[in-house]
């Protein structure tokens, strides 16, 4: 989780800005998804609403992986019991 932090707050943006994406919306998801705290930090730095897109981003993303994290262990469970 550090590493992925670290690694997506010091690389995101600059993977954003060759890859031209300017959005203030779409470069606040993608920092605060793929970075979480850090990446949110690092997003408020470039302005306000990519810092609120982090956040949002950063909580969407935890609820959903909480939420289907059970079944998808079930899942592969369920694939790999032996018969």
């Amino acid at each position: 989780m550090v590493a992925t932090g670290t690694l997506g707050s010091l690389l995101g943006p600059w993977a954003l800005n060759l890859v031209r994406i300017r959005d203030p919306f779409a470069r606040g998801l993608t920092l605060g998804t793929i970075s979480h705290a850090q990446g949110t930090a690092v997003a408020l730095q470039e302005g306000e609403e990519q810092g609120a897109m982090a956040g949002l981003a950063m909580i969407l993303a935890g609820i959903l992986t909480a939420t289907l994290a059970p079944a998808a262990i079930w899942l592969v469970l369920q694939i790999t019991a032996p018969a």
